[in-house]
């Protein structure tokens, strides 16, 4: 093959790729739109701004103060979050990385993980004390406003062997960034 056919074969494969893919990216959009707009508040896509209070499990009574968290739901069905929840050490947990769906007309279920990079030993009141493993965060969240939510979650504790070692609940309330 001459190096003229080559590039020309090159340059058609190309074009053929950035069509195909531009098709692709364009045609999921479209579902992402769909599947996160019922016509009512315009669906949860977005980030969103967090205030977290942890719970106990039986009662509902909070436990300590709210701390905030970020949330973002992109219309593929993926979802990402950060937290500075003061219970754990500086630099102790990553970013958690989930997915998330609607269940009804304005509520959604949420679930995410993120690991936990190190072992602390408890350090009342704040720090109940974490083993290295990961956080399992499954949430429902119910839309209250275009720009408001509220969520309960149970939370998860699990050693790096992915044995559960502790539980947790919370309630939140998300305000749409701006």
């Amino acid at each position: 093959m001459t190096l003229k056919w080559q590039k020309l074969c090159f340059g058609l494969g190309t074009l053929a790729l950035a069509g195909a893919l531009t098709v692709g990216i364009g045609s999921r959009t479209l579902r992402a739109q769909s599947s996160d707009d019922d016509g009512t508040f315009g669906g949860l896509g977005g980030t969103w701004n967090v205030k977290v209070t942890l719970t106990n499990c039986q009662t509902g009574v909070p436990m300590g103060p709210a701390f905030s968290s970020y949330l973002s739901f992109a219309g593929n069905g993926t979802m990402a979050e950060n937290t500075s929840n003061p219970g754990f050490a500086v630099g102790q947990r990553g970013p958690g990385l989930g997915v998330w769906g609607r269940t009804e007309r304005q509520t959604f279920e949420a679930k995410s993980a993120a690991f936990i990079l190190f072992t602390t030993p408890p350090a009342p009141p704040m720090n109940p004390g974490f083993t290295m493993g990961t956080q399992t965060i499954s949430q429902t969240i119910k839309l209250q406003s275009r720009d408001e939510f509220t969520s309960s979650a149970a939370i998860e504790f699990a050693d790096a062997t992915g044995s559960v070692y502790r539980n947790g609940c919370a309630v939140a309330s998300g305000s749409r960034l701006q």
